[in-house]
């Protein structure tokens, strides 16, 4: 598989992407170069970003792996996932490979869990793909492409209600139907032509509920950072957690002993501010210092953890994971949208010659904010 890795230079951590970002001025009204890019190349530990890699659920399937953006070669190993539906890249509310083709009503090709094109009705009425509600939950968002003027009104999605068949015409554009509200869930619900069509080109791709975003389950997805066998002291992490279901989850964890909170982990729990876990340290939500916002504000925000502290020893952390805790229970397992997430071994300090404040607008403006 070849896989699209991003070098430091091309994520505007190059000086000549600089020029007009984070300078620092003189009191002369000159301008010179911002040592933070600098900074950034000598400390960085791990870049993770889903939509920068490119990463799909297919790709992902022939190699399970977040790419380390950083040149660093440290790897997020990603263990358990389904890579369709609610667990993989961008979040699907259904599975098209949960569906029967039905050879002998026509033809259709599954091109992936998300997709569908339908070619040939060679039986009226009859459904060339379909699901049994009563099994399995039908629940599409999609985007229907190829309904020519003489196939309006003929291509439908059929399903069952306590008064019989009904059906739903399809049209291009967007599309959604949910067995749970529309159907009584007994039938079927399947694509069916009112005519016989010996060639077409209708195709069905689903709307990803979190575009350019990994998607966990929260029963056993998790990532696990390789060629790392300590923590970091400064943690960037974009997320959205979907839901309540994320009350007393793990989001990150690098601590090595699990019944001690230091140096520190991402963690939901009790009534705390966000994020409870890095009690000698400091956390900025979307690159504010959090004095006041509880976690549960969060649930359903996409929004940027940092979390910074310099207490973090070899001796005391371990190599990140994401999502969980390594060692501890799967009931630990969060269920969240994340889309990126860059370290460093260091903290800024005035001999630097920027602020941490300084360095973490810099990163959330021209690295993972983008």
């Amino acid at each position: 598989m070849k896989v699209n890795t991003i070098s430091l230079n091309s994520v505007r951590l190059n000086t000549i992407a600089l020029n007009h970002i984070g300078e620092i001025r003189s009191g002369g009204g000159a301008s010179k170069p911002s040592p933070i890019p600098q900074w950034i190349r000598e400390h960085i530990v791990f870049y993770y970003d889903v939509k920068k890699q490119g990463a799909t659920n297919e790709t992902l399937k022939e190699s399970a792996y977040l790419q380390d953006l950083s040149g660093k070669g440290r790897r997020m190993k990603l263990n358990n996932f389904l890579f369709a539906e609610m667990s993989g890249v961008g979040g699907y509310n259904d599975n098209f490979k949960n569906w029967t083709l039905r050879s002998v009503a026509g033809t259709a090709d599954l091109i992936s869990s998300e997709q569908i094109i339908l070619r040939k009705f060679v039986s009226k009425e009859d459904a060339v793909i379909e699901i049994i509600p009563a099994k399995r939950r039908a629940f599409l968002k999609c985007n229907i492409e190829g309904i020519t003027e003489e196939l309006k009104g003929k291509i439908r999605l059929r399903y069952h209600t306590e008064a019989g068949y009904r059906d739903k015409i399809l049209e291009n554009g967007y599309f959604e139907f949910d067995s749970n509200i529309e159907s009584d869930n007994s039938g079927f619900v399947g694509f069916i032509s009112t005519e016989l069509i010996d060639n077409c080109n209708i195709t069905i791709t689903q709307i990803p509920e979190y575009p350019g975003a990994l998607v966990t389950d929260g029963v056993d997805d998790c990532g696990l950072v390789e060629n790392l066998s300590s923590g970091v002291k400064m943690l960037f992490m974009t997320v959205n957690p979907i839901g309540d279901f994320n009350i007393s989850k793990m989001f990150y964890s690098q601590r090595k002993n699990p019944i001690v909170i230091n140096p520190f982990y991402i963690f939901t729990g009790g009534s705390s501010i966000a994020y409870p876990g890095n009690q000698d340290g400091v956390t900025y939500i979307n690159g504010v210092l959090n004095k006041s916002i509880k976690y549960n504000e969060l649930f359903g925000v996409k929004h940027i953890i940092t979390t910074v502290n310099a207490n973090v020893k070899p001796e005391t952390s371990k190599a990140p994971s994401f999502f969980w805790e390594e060692g501890n229970t799967k009931n630990y397992c969060s269920k969240l949208a994340f889309y990126n997430s860059i370290a460093f071994n260091s903290i800024p300090t005035e001999a630097d010659g920027f602020t941490e404040q300084e360095l973490i607008d810099y990163v959330i403006t021209n690295i993972i904010g983008q």
